[in-house]
């Protein structure tokens, strides 16, 4: 959230594009946090506005590992609070959003007897932890036992492991996710269909606590208009620019937001089909996962120093990464030409005075500050936390947004409320139904639809056709016509970037060939009544998110 000149009273009086509604909440940041709190506050009855200075998920949400985990290795600084938390949030997602979850096995090789002794221990605690993870979970998302597996075992899961001194290794389970970006959108859109309202491109550039209200002046990055929101309460949901927005409000801060630096990059497949755990030369870990016929290599943890609207993948980024992996992953032997997609964002951490090593050991626990003591009732901030976490998370902001706000509003539902592509009890049945509604599609569209989209899957094929047209995305997979129009019509698409890398995820396995490309923007445009002009450029902008510079 880039810093701004605060407009004074007379300033924001005078605002010609005033919006005249009274918000009970504005929530700043369209991230998993935000679209959280937007969810939740609205289930309970407030009304709330998000507002996204680019698009939603485009910062950290979108460049996670991909997984919904309990956080095994917080066990290493007994952070078993958090481990419990994530474990049963684990379980929650799989719950309310089972579309978006699948069980992942996880390979951690051993390689001394002493390192299989601590390993063993971590297992039956992480075990222990998560006594409720198959409670009312579906029967194709239950989460089994770990095992430890023989040498030879191993090495028929893994066969590219170096194999010096191996002793076998544990396997273990968690969940994936195979689109964040759209699971986080899926919060904010959901909140929408029951009254709430969600803007992105729309970046706040005043703030100002006046006659018990926050006034609240807010750009739209492509029309430039100006609007001026009024509220009850903020929550300063801003991820690596949270302390940029308490700077705007005029917020002082006696607390340090560490940003860590995280990039992966995404490859031809070089994994079976369970997830790697391996190590780099400095002893931290490494994941080398299955995803979309791809692989996904990642992550690193440094810190960041510099302003997050500067943030970028460099060159030396990524083959800092390929050298890692070549290094610990046996016979792999990648190069820049191996890599189909790359993507990194900024975790923010608040500074632990007692941590002095490395972002890597920093905890991943979250911090929710109540500014009221500073001379700003009903202004909260939450920082840290891991995307795992981020419904309890918002849970506990909005109990205290709630506790601040007049009135009665309903207690927390999210727990077992899902979004509106979480309303089914299992994938079998949904597709089941499905097939018996829509018998005149074919069945690799209704499967499709069902997996990507859960319940949301009956509003994309009442509008599909027999004949449905469709897409070949570079890792092999089909994407329908009828789901371009689904997303194009309802989810704030205002640039391709917007549609192929956090919506629909058609170039996150890699750059479509030319014609699909060409074809998917084409019809985008013809939605958007993009002219042609505007069709090129947008062509354009995504072939260059794909170079490496």
């Amino acid at each position: 959230m880039a810093l701004n000149k605060k407009l004074s009273s007379s300033q924001l009086n005078s605002s010609k594009n005033s919006n005249q509604s009274v918000y009970d909440l504005l929530i700043i940041g369209g991230g998993i946090t935000g679209a959280n709190v937007l969810w939740d506050s609205t289930l309970r009855g407030m009304k709330s506005v998000l507002l996204e200075k680019n698009d939603y998920a485009s910062g950290t949400s979108q460049a996670t590992s991909k997984m919904i985990h309990g956080g095994l290795r917080y066990l290493k600084n007994f952070e078993l609070s958090l481990v419990r938390e994530s474990l049963r949030e684990r379980a929650t997602l799989a719950r309310i959003t089972p579309n978006a979850v699948q069980t992942m096995g996880y390979l951690v090789p051993v390689y001394s007897t002493s390192e299989k002794f601590v390993l063993k221990v971590g297992m039956e605690m992480y075990n222990a932890l998560s006594y409720d993870r198959n409670k009312n979970i579906c029967e194709d998302r239950l989460i089994p036992k770990y095992s430890f597996l023989s040498r030879e075992h191993t090495i028929m899961e893994s066969p590219t492991l170096n194999r010096e001194k191996l002793k076998g290794s544990y396997l273990y389970y968690d969940y994936l996710n195979l689109n964040p970006e759209r699971h986080t959108c899926e919060f904010i859109f959901s909140a929408r269909e029951k009254g709430a309202e969600a803007k992105n491109y729309t970046e706040v550039i005043s703030i100002l606590h006046k006659d018990s209200l926050y006034h609240v002046v807010a750009r739209d990055k492509v029309t430039g208009k100006e609007t001026l929101y009024q509220t009850k309460a903020i929550v300063n949901a801003a991820g690596p620019w949270a302390d940029f927005v308490e700077s705007l409000a005029g917020v002082p801060s006696d607390k340090n937001l560490v940003r860590s630096k995280g990039i992966h990059i995404i490859t031809r497949k070089i994994c079976g089909d369970k997830t790697v755990v391996s190590k780099k030369k400095d002893g931290t870990h490494i994941f080398i996962i299955p995803w979309r016929n791809k692989t996904i290599i990642g992550t690193t943890d440094t810190e960041y120093p510099d302003s997050p609207d500067r943030f970028r993948v460099t060159k030396k980024d990524i083959e800092d990464l390929i050298g890692e992996i070549n290094h610990s992953y046996g016979y792999t032997d990648l190069t820049l030409k191996d890599v189909d997609f790359y993507y990194g964002g900024l975790r923010p951490l608040v500074e632990d005075p007692t941590e002095k090593t490395s972002t890597y050991n920093a905890s991943r626990k979250t911090e929710i500050f109540d500014h009221k003591d500073s001379g700003f009732p009903g202004f909260f901030t939450a920082m840290g936390g891991k995307y795992t976490t981020s419904r309890a998370v918002a849970e506990t902001v909005v109990n205290q947004v709630s506790d601040f706000l007049p009135g009665n509003f309903r207690a927390c539902e999210t727990e077992m409320v899902p979004p509106s592509t979480g309303e089914y009890s299992d994938l079998p049945s949904l597709t089941a139904d499905l097939s018996r509604k829509f018998s005149k599609l074919s069945g690799e569209l209704i499967e499709t639809v069902a997996l990507r989209y859960g319940s949301q899957a009956y509003r994309i094929l009442e509008k599909s056709s027999s004949k449905e047209e469709f897409y070949k995305l570079q890792n092999g997979e089909i994407f329908f016509e009828s789901e371009l129009r689904f997303i194009t019509g309802r989810e704030d698409i205002r640039f391709g970037t917007d549609f192929f890398f956090r919506r629909s995820g058609v170039g996150v396995p890699g750059l479509p060939e030319e014609r699909e490309k060409s074809r998917m923007i084409h019809s985008i445009g013809k939605q958007l009544k993009w002219n042609l002009a505007r069709i090129r450029n947008e062509i354009k902008t995504v072939e260059d998110r794909y170079k490496i510079v």
